[in-house]
């Protein structure tokens, strides 16, 4: 059996505290959630690694996409601006796609474009809360696709992998029982992507 590299060991150290979070809440009596912050670790998975941020950021867009094509429309939602939301995730998936395959200019610039339409159909509705100002934004769909789509063309991609993961998996209170499936995703990314094995293969003992 060939000895793990020193970065294999970390990743496998990063994602066994993923699965140990898991299975301390499906074990665990907990009235609050945990802190969301144990998802910081993401950044360093894809730090110094853009293609994994990008291939992250569309994996959990086509999850997000997948969700809003399984139920019906929210009916807080026209049915103009749902059917605008989901064309804005197949544009999005479609331009994360041809960039992976191609990298190019003009494909950035087109994200850059279609990052502006989301953000203008999200509002301008600044609230204030407690101390602070909010953007209460309209659509939590859409503020992944934001995110996801930053993962793409921001510098500091591994500050909007984080931002996405979070996004997808925190609740009101941290990470609770109802984040458990979306946490197992990104565990299962991660295994897949450093180690080409699931996650019942790269760790046998792990159940939940």
């Amino acid at each position: 059996m060939t000895k793990p590299t020193k970065l294999e060991t970390a990743v496998a150290n990063k994602i066994k505290k993923w699965l140990n979070t898991v299975q301390e809440i499906e074990t665990k009596t907990l009235y609050f959630g945990l802190p969301i912050t144990r998802l910081t670790s993401i950044k360093s998975l894809c730090k110094d690694d853009e293609n994994s941020a990008e291939r992250f950021a569309l994996f959990i867009t086509q999850k997000v996409a997948h969700q809003m094509n399984k139920i019906s429309r929210p009916e807080r939602f026209s049915e103009e601006e749902w059917n605008n939301d989901q064309q804005f995730f197949a544009d999005g998936i479609k331009l994360m796609e041809e960039y992976i395959e191609a990298p190019s200019y003009e494909n950035k610039q087109e994200m850059f474009k279609l990052l502006r339409e989301v953000e203008n159909s999200q509002g301008d509705d600044i609230r204030r809360v407690h101390w602070t100002t909010v953007h209460w934004v309209r659509s939590g769909y859409l503020l992944k696709l934001e995110y996801g789509l930053r993962c793409f063309i921001d510098r500091d991609f591994t500050y909007w992998v984080y931002k996405l993961a979070r996004e997808y998996v925190e609740k009101d209170s941290g990470i609770t029982s109802e984040s458990v499936p979306l946490l197992l995703e990104i565990a299962e990314f991660w295994c897949q992507y450093y180690f080409s094995q699931s996650l019942t293969e790269k760790f046998p003992k792990f159940k939940s």
